[in-house]
């Protein structure tokens, strides 16, 4: 069973459980998106549960010969004699149904739009008279061009199931397993964004650049050079254009170098009529933005392919089609070089390597490809503009542009050092300002931070407290928490510039969110009003961050997705991280896990780290890792935290801001589950500790709190109490009352707590409650009590979703077992191999394992013995 196989197993399901209810199923997608590899998983599942399985393949070679592609498959029965068929179809037919008797039999065909049309008809006329189920494969196509003897239309009863391509996540699982080992998050973005998610590009684009050494292993962890295209890729696609008129080549070669447009443009660019096939064939993308719809490629590993094919005829033909769609004026596009996995490097930007755009939908894939093209365009305008003028006005904008492309401190220091410290006072703040966030937030280095502004002071003039603000903000972000009242309140800033107000406003909202000062927070941000400075704006995420922390978590939620929405309209990169962090935390308290998973991949899969907001990243990292533990992933979890820890952040003013947890979960892989929860419980409390010494009271608390959640003692619940007597914030009252029931292990007042959670949407913290409340009554005797607390919790969870409910779904001593584990655990419990499991689910070994060794945790048993006495109870 390959991991290819097993990563589509909610269409797997779905299509296992209408082939076994007798209805035929068509699997649609691209091709390369791995349909053949998850059919053959599906006949392999059917085959262990009894069912005979007879495979034909539809091949395009084939086509024009009748009936070969069944006589291939050996389905011919023999003419002539006085019983035999008469014809060549009858003979098919015979041959059919003579396979499909004996029982279950399932008929797999595969590229079912390549097989004639005799043979379609043989298995039509077949199927008439035996009604086998049937699962075919097929590509998406123009619906003027689609056959009228197609099998997925004439079979009837039958369903069309959409295969869609991999996910962020899904791509680095697959990746991972490939590779045999960890791999870097640009690559993974860059690979991602160039394939679409279809493993049939991603898997060949790897290949070839391990070959050419593109990519390699470094220091344990695989990492990708300026370039991934190798030749093999040229077949890869190939594919995807295999059936496209003459027009609708040339249509994907001009988009390929008009870059993302939109509709009026391709218009321009070609017919309604070539639109219309290549959308048929879905390598069209149509998503809209403002008043206009835009139109890009899909997978953007075709702008690749028209860019190898080198200059020639056609070439030039297409090139002139798309400057004058452009109105004669090529400087307007996206050079055409340029190509969305490559690295922008000093022959594309004069600067260093930096990574592409990607994302996890399709529709993400577009916005991301626009973004990316925004960055690379402002990055070659900021660079020309400060080459031509080198002053502190343009240095200070160029500066700004790499700290969200991912400049490297070589560069940075050049820019510093070829400016001159001339012009207007603002100016120079500016410059010296946006060099001491890269210093801080990059470099990590405070005392270059404090030297740097300390110049600054000397020339700031009337701007030393917008300096004040910005050294405050570069503080909290990389040594400690300042006091909020080191900087005055807005009441004070009257008179003061309006850049100074807002920043300074904004970087003391900040302390006091950080100190759980929520109230006093969210009245800073709401003094402010409107903001207009760049580094303000960048802060937008604070407003839903502290409506979170006030426990208003359908209105941070609501406010954290208009932002998103509006950051990636503005390609604001800060604001897409920072609401991605708080919308992350709301889905996680809520159980609202399939949401926070697509997500974290859909914003992860970016491969843009705007160094401003490289620890809310960091948390962003760190929850994609706890998911993947989660699901039985330990390399995909591993190689996620070790991504995270890359970035050098460290545990700062965020909660979450480490992966810590993940890290400790698979550290603890081969203990014992109490011996792996006092792992985890003793590294957290650990960081709580460095933390709260460092004055970040909100991060401290949590961190100390999923201490407790892994090994609740009642030292850790004292101390925590103690902790959250000093933080106002309502959503740590909250936190307090559940963590301190926890640390007593009184069931009646966990349950009451865990009601209490349950109404204000609490989810997560209400089902560890129950759990805890669930398990503590049954060790008791009380296993009356306890059915009935289930029911009533479970009631209560579901007005959050099926997900909150599932939390319960185990009751097994309460456990909080997903599906998933709940199925493993019990096939286990019956005496079932590993080995079985893995075949029988169409997953790996190793996930059988994982999921076992965190059904064995949750249920505190150290064996399949004590695990099936729980499950029997």
């Amino acid at each position: 069973m390959t991991t290819q196989g097993s990563l589509h197993a909610d269409v797997r399901d779905d299509a296992v459980k209408h082939l076994v209810a007798g209805t035929s199923v068509d699997l649609q997608s691209l091709p390369g998106s791995g349909r053949s590899v998850l059919t053959q998983a599906i006949a392999a599942e059917l085959e262990d549960s009894g069912w005979q399985v007879i495979q034909v393949h539809g091949v395009l070679a084939l086509r024009e010969r009748p009936l070969e592609a069944l006589a291939v498959a050996g389905l011919m029965a023999r003419q002539g004699g006085p019983q035999g068929p008469t014809t060549a179809v009858s003979a098919a037919v015979q041959g059919i149904l003579g396979a499909v008797r004996g029982g279950s039999t399932l008929m797999v065909v595969d590229d079912v739009d390549d097989l004639d049309e005799i043979s379609a008809g043989a298995i039509a006329a077949a199927h008439t008279m035996a009604r086998f189920p049937m699962l075919t494969t097929s590509r998406h196509t123009p619906r003027a061009r689609r056959a009228p003897h197609r099998i997925p239309v004439t079979v009837q009863p039958g369903v069309t199931l959409t295969l869609p391509p991999l996910g962020y996540v899904d791509t680095q699982t697959l990746l991972v397993e490939t590779l045999g080992g960890p791999i870097d998050s640009q690559a993974v973005s860059r690979v991602f964004a160039a394939s679409g998610g279809l493993p049939g590009l991603a898997l060949p684009l790897v290949a070839g650049a391990r070959q050419h050494g593109s990519m390699r292993l470094t220091d344990g962890v695989w990492t990708a050079g300026p370039d991934l295209w190798s030749p093999e890729m040229m077949r890869a696609v190939d594919p995807l254009l295999q059936r496209l008129s003459p027009e609708g080549i040339d249509g994907l070669h001009a988009l390929s170098l008009a870059g993302t447009v939109d509709v009026t443009t391709a218009r321009r660019l070609m017919s309604w009529e070539v639109l219309e096939e290549l959308d048929g064939y879905r390598l069209l993308r149509f998503v809209p933005r403002d008043d206009e719809m835009i139109v890009s490629l899909f997978p953007l590993a075709i702008v690749e392919y028209f860019r190898h094919l080198g200059v020639g005829a056609r070439h030039l033909k297409v090139d002139q089609a798309v400057n004058q769609a452009f109105g004669g004026e090529p400087a307007w596009r996206v050079p055409a070089v340029f190509a969305p996995w490559r690295q922008i490097g000093p022959a594309d930007a004069g600067g260093p390597a930096h990574p592409p755009i990607g994302t996890a939908g399709e529709a993400d894939v577009i916005m991301n490809r626009l973004l990316h093209e925004h960055w690379h365009r402002e990055l070659l305008v900021r660079r020309t503009e400060w080459e031509r003028t080198p002053t502190p006005r343009t240095a200070a904008s160029l500066l700004r542009t790499m700290l969200v492309t991912g400049a490297d401190a070589d560069a940075v220091l050049a820019v510093r050092e070829a400016t001159p410290r001339t012009g207007d006072t603002r100016e120079l703040v500016a410059f010296d300002d946006w060099y001491a966030l890269f210093l801080g937030a990059v470099e990590h280095n405070i005392e270059w931070v404090h030297e740097v502004l300390r110049q600054a002071r000397e020339e700031a003039d009337e701007w030393v407290r917008l300096i004040d603000g910005i050294e405050a903000f570069i503080v909290l972000l990389v040594d400690h928490a300042p006091d909020p009242a080191s900087l005055p309140e807005i009441a004070a800033l009257e008179g003061e510039p309006t850049d100074t107000r807002e920043i300074v406003g904004m970087a003391r909202a900040e302390l006091l969110l950080t100190q759980g000062r929520s109230t006093e927070g969210l009245e800073a941000i709401d003094a402010l009003g409107p903001v207009t400075s760049t580094f303000a704006l960048a802060r937008g995420a604070s407003r839903p961050w502290a409506l979170l922390l006030e426990g208003r978590l359908d209105e941070a939620l609501a406010e954290a997705q208009d932002q998103l929405v509006e950051a990636r309209r503005e390609h604001n990169v800060e604001g897409i991280v920072g609401a991605t962090y708080v919308a992350a935390q709301v889905l996680s308290n809520r159980g609202r896990y399939t949401e926070l998973r697509n997500l974290l991949g859909s914003v992860l899969s970016s491969g843009v780290i705007p160094a401003l907001e490289r620890t809310k990243h960091v948390a962003l990292l760190s929850m994609a890792a706890n998911l993947a533990a989660d699901e039985g992933r330990g390399t995909t979890a591993r190689t996620l935290a070790q991504q995270a820890l890359a970035l050098g952040t460290g545990p700062g003013p965020y909660p979450l801001g480490s992966p810590t947890q993940a890290l400790a979960r698979l550290d603890g892989a081969d203990l014992t589950p109490r011996q792996a929860r006092a792992l985890t419980a003793e590294r957290l409390w650990a960081e709580s500790l460095a933390l709260l010494d460092k004055g970040y009271a909100v991060s401290g608390y949590i961190a100390g709190m999923l201490a407790a959640i892994e090994e609740p003692t009642p030292e850790r619940g004292a101390a925590l109490a103690e902790v959250a007597a000093r933080i106002p914030a309502p959503i740590v009252k909250a936190y307090d009352t559940f963590v301190t029931a926890l640390c007593q292990d009184d069931p009646e007042r966990l349950i009451t707590v865990a009601d209490r959670h349950a109404e204000l949407g609490l989810v997560r913290t209400a089902t560890i409650a129950y759990t805890a409340g669930l398990a503590a009554l049954r060790a008791s005797g009380g296993a009356a009590r306890a059915g009935q607390v289930h029911e009533d919790a479970r009631r209560r969870l579901e007005v959050w979703g099926d997900e909150a409910a599932a939390g319960l779904r185990s009751a097994a001593e309460g456990a909080e077992l997903t599906a998933r584990e709940d199925e493993i655990a019990r096939l286990a419990a019956s005496g079932m191999t590993n080995q079985d499991i893995a075949r029988r689910l169409l997953i790996s070994v190793r996930t059988v394992e994982n999921h076992l060794h965190r059904v064995f945790r949750k249920l505190g048993v150290d064996n399949r013995a004590e695990m099936s006495r729980v499950l029997s109870t």
